[in-house]
């Protein structure tokens, strides 16, 4: 930041002395405070036609590097003071708004320069998402990941708004979703759908759930079945078959 140093005391010239031989004078000098060399980098910061409060501004210097920085009134308005002489370049920013272009700005002594900057809304920038795992209770009712579940996502009025499928890992995510309120539904194959989720995304939020399901012990008990036939081949009728497990 060469472009930005500054001297905080004057220059002082001696009165005239003559040296002669070994001779040693002995001068003392003191040096006035230095001239101001500071100037002002104001304007508003808008959307293109409404001002935007509580904007950050930031004022780089010549190598692109940080310098200073202030937020906007509730007018839009800043104002970056005391600024050494050289050369700049002044960008805003907002929550929901794109950064502003970057404004060049050259100040000398005793100036002040106005920078008018735009953002541009974004949408995009506010919204949250909504993400979590899904789990299934082993046969020692330690909760183990689920993968290939799939996570609906509703609104309140019942709207399928998106479907997913979880990882290996049992986790899942939406992204890019409005302010509001949600519920999440799991269904998979050998798996009891678990009870709706509510998932509430404030202020672009991150939402973090936990989801489980439980097996249906119905898609686990098989059939075994067959005919009993005597020596000849011919079907035998009244027979009492038993199943016994395998010790």
């Amino acid at each position: 930041m060469a472009d930005i140093k500054q001297d905080l005391l004057g220059l002082q010239y001696s009165q005239n002395f003559d040296i002669k031989g070994i001779e040693e004078a002995n001068i003392d000098l003191e040096l006035p405070p230095a001239p101001t060399t500071s100037a002002t980098v104001y304007g508003t910061v808008t959307d293109g036609s409404a001002p935007i409060p509580n904007a950050t501004v930031k004022l780089f210097d010549s190598m692109g590097m940080p310098y200073k920085h202030t937020l906007t009134d509730a007018s839009g308005a800043y104002s970056l003071n005391d600024i050494p002489s050289g050369t700049y370049s002044v960008a805003a920013v907002a929550d929901g708004y794109r950064l502003s272009n970057a404004a060049g700005v050259t100040l000398t002594s005793g100036t002040a320069i106005l920078a008018d900057l735009v953002c541009i809304a974004d949408a995009t920038l506010s919204l949250g998402a909504i993400a979590g795992t899904l789990t299934v209770n082993n046969q020692q009712g330690v909760p183990m990941p689920l993968g290939g579940a799939k996570i609906t996502l509703k609104n309140l009025t019942g709207d399928t708004l998106a479907s997913t499928y979880t990882a290996d890992d049992g986790e899942f995510v939406f992204y890019d979703i409005a302010d509001g309120t949600y519920t999440l539904i799991s269904s998979a194959d050998g798996y009891l759908p678990s009870s709706a989720m509510t998932a509430v995304v404030l202020n672009g939020s991150i939402v973090n759930i936990s989801m489980s399901m439980v097996v249906d012990s119905r898609t686990y008990s098989g059939t075994v079945s067959g005919i009993i036939r005597n020596k000849t081949g011919q079907p035998v009728a009244g027979c009492f078959v038993g199943l016994y497990p395998d010790n």
